[in-house]
């Protein structure tokens, strides 16, 4: 089965190789980039994370990393998507950011001659052969972690045995990873909850609502593909005449949510202004915790298509924002399943539900989220031992 992967990734090294030579596709899709660089000078210690949401976390990461660590080296961020690239480097943090290398054997040749890297983090579920064998050839210990790890399946034949420790979201992320990596031998392994929630538990400050909220509902990351079902429920608001705040998913769509509220006759305002009747548009990067702070409640994208994954419903729930998420929750089901149970988040099955919906208790998201922060400190913690021990 290696060998099977390893041509594999040979085959796609030679086809990407390939699109190089037309121009139209190599600047659509960055091919050269993702082949040759440029990448920074190292040694690094290099986190990866696939868009946005995983590169957040991997900043906050990145944050902490930098002052628990003692000597810790520098760190280079790398991710999927072209635009978090630039997101990053715009980010005012103390790191390094690029395009992550594809994962064929010239390239990640290219890139570790570079970077020189000295131990890798995946964000969730960015288990990709080529970077693991990559690290185990690398260094003699097993210099690979993966963080707030989400595990359904992978391709088949991978090599484990680079990893050396491993924090996952839930208990079935962790049956099913053990069920494929048992023979790995990985030293830790546990449930460490979801690390987007990193920066809110070492802050050690309580969920509390927002003060003087002048949005009533934010609608976080969504997708043109969810417009049917978005547009019955900023429609619902507006007649009701509350304040609506879109943050669309992809900046690229923000065009086409505009030209589709207004041929609603739906009345768009630009963010930061907000109005009662009136749809604010989000067109930047980075404005989700300002939103939220402004915000009653909070209705999570990725969740309204059967096609796509729910996105980031921990940042609405630390901001103290009441928050809903659609009947689809494709790649959080466990988490948002526990949620629902607990009464902390409201999940929708339709949109004729919205306007009535429940609005769950902070009080209960305070506790709930209590024992979400004792399991991620207690995985950082060890992430921490096991990144020591790597340097030594």
């Amino acid at each position: 089965m290696f060998n099977i992967l390893s041509i594999a990734r040979q085959a796609i090294g030679t086809a990407a190789k390939a699109a190089t030579k037309v121009p139209a596709v190599d600047n659509k899709f960055h091919i050269t980039e993702r082949l040759c660089g440029p990448w920074p000078e190292g040694p690094f210690l290099w986190l990866h994370g696939a868009s946005l949401g995983e590169c957040k976390m991997l900043l906050n990461l990145s944050k902490f990393l930098q002052e628990d660590l003692e000597s810790c080296p520098k760190i280079l961020i790398t991710t999927q998507k072209v635009e978090v690239v630039k997101f990053l480097k715009e980010s005012g943090y103390n790191i390094e950011a690029a395009i992550a290398p594809a994962d064929t054997p010239a390239a990640l040749k290219n890139f570790v001659l570079k970077v020189k890297p000295v131990g890798l983090i995946l964000a969730e579920n960015e288990l990709w052969p080529g970077y693991l064998g990559a690290m185990r050839k690398l260094s003699v210990k097993p210099a690979v972690a993966v963080v707030s790890g989400r595990y359904r399946s992978s391709l088949p034949g991978i090599d484990f045995s680079g990893v050396g420790f491993a924090s996952m979201q839930t208990g079935e992320d962790l049956s099913r990873f053990l069920n494929v990596a048992s023979r790995a031998n990985i030293s830790k392994m546990m449930i460490g909850g979801d690390w987007k929630l990193l920066p809110w538990v070492k802050s050690n400050q309580d969920v509390k609502l927002p003060e003087n909220p002048t949005v009533d509902t934010a609608f976080v990351s969504m997708h043109m593909a969810e417009w049917a079902s978005l547009c019955r429920m900023i429609v619902s608001s507006i007649k009701r005449q509350e304040s609506v705040v879109l943050i669309p998913r992809r900046l690229t769509e923000v065009d086409a949510f505009r030209k589709a509220l207004r041929d609603q006759e739906l009345m768009v305002v630009e963010w930061p202004l907000v109005q009662k009747g009136a749809v604010s548009m989000v067109s930047k990067y980075g404005q989700t915790k300002e939103v939220l702070a402004t915000a009653k409640t909070a209705v999570v994208g990725g969740s309204f298509s059967r096609g796509l994954g729910v996105h980031d419903f921990w940042e609405p729930l630390q901001a103290g924002v009441a928050t809903c998420v659609g009947p689809f929750s494709t790649g959080q089901k466990e988490n948002v399943a526990s949620l629902v149970r607990e009464g902390v988040i409201t999940q929708l099955q339709s949109t004729a539900g919205y306007s009535r919906r429940n609005i769950p208790d902070v009080r209960l998201v305070s506790t709930f989220l209590a024992h979400e922060r004792t399991k991620i400190q207690d995985s950082y913690d060890q992430l921490l031992d096991f990144l020591k021990k790597l340097l030594q």
